[in-house]
């Protein structure tokens, strides 16, 4: 695991405790056409591949946050894919400035575009039976199963979060908001199946994207040491966690 994921996971893992689900909401900057900034709250979804409470079967160092495709900030990461995430933990009162370069993951994505992100994948064991995993996990390995088993399957990613996302927030993908969206059961290859909404959930379906950020650089302050710890992430650089670890000992 590289030196700043597990920092980051370990401060999270505290604020979730102490102050709730609020501890995942960052500020994501991206850049508009006419060169401005552009900022807006987001919620983290965690890393590519994992999930805190199952095992997926692999472990990434590739943030995930979920957008619609018709929001501004899809044009201005087609333009400009590069970020900043500021994310303010306020139980600690830590904070972490990640950049990184925003990779677009719809429906109808492009499987060569992506082939960049397959380094950042560690495959692990899964164990149990499938009846005893959650629904959003047997989504994920059925639809993994359906292709490529030893490559990371990036549309089985978008069903898992598109099914843990809720019912609530599917609705808010559709033009109508007017219900909420209910999974009722998956197929065999973990496509979702609703006897009521299924074609709302096609077009919720259709607008969900995933924005997965490969990151590039690292900055954390906290409190308790008064220390930055700077992670300078080149593509050059033989080792990330080396770099880290002999620039964490910087204070500034």
């Amino acid at each position: 695991m590289n030196s700043w994921k597990s920092i980051l996971q370990s401060s999270l893992k505290d604020n979730i405790e102490k102050v709730g689900p609020s501890a995942t909401y960052a500020a994501m900057a991206t850049v508009r056409r006419d060169n401005t900034p552009a900022v807006r709250t987001v919620v983290t979804r965690g890393f590519a591949g994992e999930n805190h409470a199952e095992n997926f079967g692999w472990h990434s160092d590739l943030l995930v946050v979920i957008t619609d495709k018709r929001s501004d900030k899809i044009k201005e990461i087609q333009a400009n894919p590069n970020t900043e995430i500021n994310w303010y933990m306020n139980g600690t009162m830590e904070q972490f400035r990640i950049r990184g370069k925003v990779n677009i993951v719809e429906k109808n994505y492009v499987e060569t575009k992506l082939e960049h992100l397959n380094s950042h994948f560690d495959q692990v064991e899964t164990a149990g039976k499938y009846d005893q995993k959650s629904l959003g996990l047997q989504m994920f390995l059925k639809q993994q199963e359906s292709g490529t088993t030893n490559t990371f399957n990036w549309q089985a990613e978008r069903l898992r979060h598109f099914y843990q996302f809720g019912a609530n927030m599917r609705k808010d993908m559709t033009i109508e908001k007017k219900q909420a969206l209910q999974i009722d059961s998956i197929d065999e290859h973990g496509w979702f199946k609703s006897e009521q909404v299924q074609d709302l959930l096609e077009e919720a379906f259709e607008n969900f994207v995933l924005l997965v950020i490969d990151v590039t650089s690292v900055r954390h302050w906290s409190p308790t040491t008064g220390t930055k710890l700077h992670s300078i992430l080149l593509e050059t650089t033989t080792s990330y966690d080396d770099v880290f670890n002999t620039l964490a000992t910087t204070c500034l």
